[in-house]
């Protein structure tokens, strides 16, 4: 198992793949700019349980939780110059393995392609809440640790980051950086973001907010003057505020509708989408809290915030599918792939030709 998983690793950053998935009885996969490649000359992966070579790759809270669960998370650093970040499970065949291979190098705003806000929320934030949303596998880890490395590199800042697993190693420049990972460095998100009020952070960045008590922290955390970053798995910014308020119970959910309308700063929903030469393309919806969605939100009508941000000049909004409009007309992508990505596929026409008009 040892030499087939280093093998194939070293392949697949050879091939500058993302991710390797192998699966008791088939040969190794790997994704290359979002598409999926069988490795012909591979060996069949056979086993049914983690050899003792690939247990090491793992703490024992990350066994154990394997051992009773049937799938853990876990990472670990391959030649010193990357990351590889994993889940093994068990399925009907036998094992699984999903590996993605980060390179430890952490790519500036311009090589990203990201757009100028996440330059200003590196710049200028000093509290609130800012969140990086999207479906799995669209780079949000990747922006944030931007978003991190940039403030690193040009604030005197303490960050403590809250991470399952710890990605990407950043170690002091301007910055004090402290990087703790879940089940090796604390127990839970709760207890790590608790402890962090008494270690005088200025900024927390919270990998991911899986339940209700990781938002609740989040929150007083923005509100008594700090700046949260993190992360969820959603599709837009209605999405992700109705998500927070429902994963409370309902008698908490006006209170939260209270916090969360006083602490929010933005939301940037991002998708890497095919290009036309077959790179992967940076696309975005952009929404800055204002005045207006402050009272959208309390007043329990997440809905209308669309409606209400027709003007993306003043308001800082940008709507996903301009953004895939205007990807079109500047011929990096197609319009069948923005259409595949829309959330309301009738806007791109309509925000191709407002495009093409106002060029």
């Amino acid at each position: 198992m040892e030499t087939d998983i280093n093998k194939i690793i070293s392949l697949a950053i050879n091939r500058n793949a993302s991710d390797v998935h192998m699966q008791a009885g088939q040969k190794p996969i790997i994704r290359i700019n979002g598409k999926l490649f069988i490795v012909e000359d591979g060996e069949i992966f056979q086993s049914s349980e983690p050899s003792d070579e690939f247990r090491s790759y793992m703490n024992e809270d990350q066994l154990n939780y394997f051992n009773k669960h049937g799938s853990t998370d876990f990472a670990f650093s391959y030649d010193n110059e990357y990351r590889v970040r994993g889940n093994i499970f068990r399925q009907q065949t036998g094992l699984s393995i999903s590996l993605r291979i980060i390179r430890n190098h952490i790519l500036s705003f311009e090589q990203l392609g990201l757009p100028k806000i996440f330059h200003e929320i590196s710049n200028d934030y000093r509290q609130g809440f800012f969140l990086i949303v999207g479906p799995t596998g669209q780079g949000k880890t990747t922006s944030m640790a931007a978003v991190l490395n940039y403030i690193n590199q040009n604030r005197e800042e303490h960050i403590i980051t809250i991470e399952d697993p710890i990605e990407y190693v950043v170690r002091n420049q301007k910055s004090i950086i402290e990087q703790r990972e879940i089940g090796t460095h604390t127990s839970s998100f709760q207890n790590a973001l608790r402890a962090s009020m008494r270690q005088d952070p200025d900024i927390i960045i919270i990998g991911e907010m899986r339940d209700h008590e990781t938002m609740q922290a989040a929150l007083t955390l923005s509100e008594t003057g700090h700046l949260v970053f993190s992360t969820m798995h959603t599709n837009n910014a209605p999405q992700t505020i109705d998500r927070i308020i429902d994963a409370f119970p309902e008698q908490k959910q006006k209170q939260i509708r209270i916090q969360l309308a006083s602490t929010l700063t933005g939301i940037i929903s991002q998708r890497l989408v095919p290009g036309l030469e077959g790179e992967l393309v940076f696309a975005y919806e952009q929404l800055l809290v204002n005045d207006a969605v402050r009272n959208i939100i309390r007043t329990e009508k997440v809905e209308q915030i669309y409606n209400a941000l027709q003007s993306e000049e003043e308001s800082g909004f940008v709507r996903l599918e301009k953004c895939l409009a205007q990807l079109v007309n500047e011929k990096k992508i197609s319009k069948e792939t923005a259409l595949s990505y829309a959330m309301n596929r009738d806007l791109i026409d309509m925000f191709m030709e407002y495009e093409s008009v106002t060029a």
